[in-house]
Parts: structure tokens; sequence; C-alpha cells
């Protein structure tokens, strides 16, 4: 495969939210919203930034495939391309849809390029502040030309575990998880595209977001477009990830749960913390 230029993609990025993503931005109409599901909205900006992400990034890599939220949405066989000998970029073209139709500006455009279904390059691109987090293979993670640093890396530095609001409710349920001390403190994330961004630090911020920084990510719903930009930035700056079960991720396993932290010795002790959600987890599903 060629060798990918990053700034190239990022600006391919930043020209379809500013043509496509932003001049939508709380100017929706009624007829510009659908309902893929129960709270899972699609807008026409989600569907045309996917369109022209698709057709500019098969250009900048002939042979190149896409897998995209709003194409396997209309035809679930688009996840076959995972497996293809071919280079296959992975779009969400608006992360953070619903927070998108209600006008709050926590959203993001996310992009991995993936050969043999490992994830080579990754970008996360906020519409509103202009900023991209980005990575290749070997060359660390990068934000506004500065190298960025996990933040569980500085002791000095508060962390708190980012989860979503239905692993949250179950955190909280003493049914579910008995309550202790050692549970740390634990929010709820805003969307994939924000939450990432927050396992980091350095001499810049993402998106200027004065939140506390992430020491560790837990998920329940693990599609490819929500958690694969994402997790390869969060393995080029040497964190440790696994799906619930300790296995590596599965890109076509939509609902394996994930588990980040900062090591491997990190990873463990998080997991036997919350080893009775997971166990809750299966026996729902059973």
């Amino acid at each position: 495969m060629p060798k990918i230029d990053l700034a190239t993609v990022d600006q391919i990025i930043r020209e379809v939210a500013a043509t496509e993503i932003m001049p939508r931005f709380r100017k929706l109409a009624a007829g510009d919203i659908e309902m893929k599901g129960i709270n899972d909205p699609v807008t026409v900006a989600d569907k045309e930034s996917e369109r022209c992400l698709t057709e500019k990034l098969s250009a900048y890599l002939p042979g190149s495939l896409v897998v995209g939220e709003e194409s396997f949405a209309k035809d679930k066989a688009v996840i076959g391309h995972l497996d293809a000998e071919h280079p296959v970029w992975i779009i969400d073209p608006i992360d953070g849809t619903r927070n998108f139709v209600a006008g709050t500006p926590e959203f993001a455009v996310m992009v991995a390029l993936v050969q043999n279904r490992k994830a080579v390059a990754s970008w996360i691109h906020d519409p509103n502040s202009g900023d991209t987090i980005m990575a290749e293979q070997g060359a660390g993670v990068w934000l506004r030309g500065k190298k960025l640093k996990l933040a569980t890396s500085d002791p000095s530095i508060p962390t708190v575990g980012l989860v979503g609001s239905r692993v949250k409710k179950l955190i909280s349920d003493a049914s579910v998880m008995p309550q202790s001390p050692d549970i740390p403190k634990i929010e709820i994330g805003s969307c994939a595209g924000f939450d990432y961004p927050r396992l980091f630090t350095g001499e810049v911020t993402f998106a200027n977001a004065p939140t506390a920084r992430a020491g560790f990510l837990l998920y329940r719903h693990t599609n490819a477009w929500d958690h694969a930009p994402g997790m390869f930035l969060h393995h080029e700056a040497g964190g440790y990830s696994a799906d619930w079960d300790g296995n590596p991720y599965n890109l076509n396993n939509p609902r394996s749960g994930l588990l980040y932290a900062a090591n491997r010795e990190v990873w463990e002790r998080l997991h036997k913390l919350f080893e009775p959600l997971r166990l809750h987890t299966l026996q729902k599903a059973s």
C-alpha cells in the first residue's frame, strides 16, 4: 500500500466538514432528519458527508474500499470489505449525530485506514474548532503539530473513566455491581469522537475542551466506525485495550464490549473490578 500523507487526508476531511456538515449545523429542517432506529437519527449532513468522503478518499487511494456507517445502514454486506485484501477506509461521517441534531457542538468526523484488518492510520476531526487528532503507525499521536501522550502517563493529572449512559446506570445499580470505594470516578461520555481525545494530554487540548482527562474507557457497543479510529490512536500512544472477554477487538463484532486502559496491568485490574457487569450483560443476552 502506498504511504499515506496524514495532512492530505486531514485536508480532505476538513473540506468535507466545511461544505457538507457545518452549513447544516443548527439549520436542519424537519425533512433533513430520519430515524434509523430508536434514538438513532441520521441527517442529510451524515449522508452527504459520507458520500463526499467516500468519493474523495477512494480517489486519493485508488483500489481502496470503504465501510461507512450510513452505507452499512443501507447494505449490511459492506462490512465484508473488512475481510478484503484491499486497504479499507472506515468512516463515521458524523459521530455524535444526536448532539448535531440538538445543536450541541460535540460531534466529530472519524476516519481510520485499515489494511488486513489492522488500522495503520486514523483521524478524528472536530468541525467546530478545526482540530484534528491523528496518527500513523509507529509515529505517535499528533494534534496541531504537537505530539500527545496518554494522560495516565502523568500521575499529577486527575483522570476519570468514561462510559456510556446505559453502562453508567448498570455500574450504579447495586444489584449488578457491588458498590465499592475501589470503583473509580466515572462520567458519561459525550460521543466517541470526543471521548477518545480525552485520553491524551500535551501542550494542546483537542477542541480546547476543559473537561477532565480520561484514564480509561468502557464501552458496550463496538461498531467499527465508532471505535477503529480512536483505538488506533490509543494503541499508538502505548495504551492497552481488549474486548470484555479479554480478546483483541473484532471489527466485525458490534457487541463485544471494549475496555481501554493505560497498560495491561491496569486493564486486568479494571476488568476484574467490572466482571459483575460483564456477567450481567451475558446473562441478559442469553
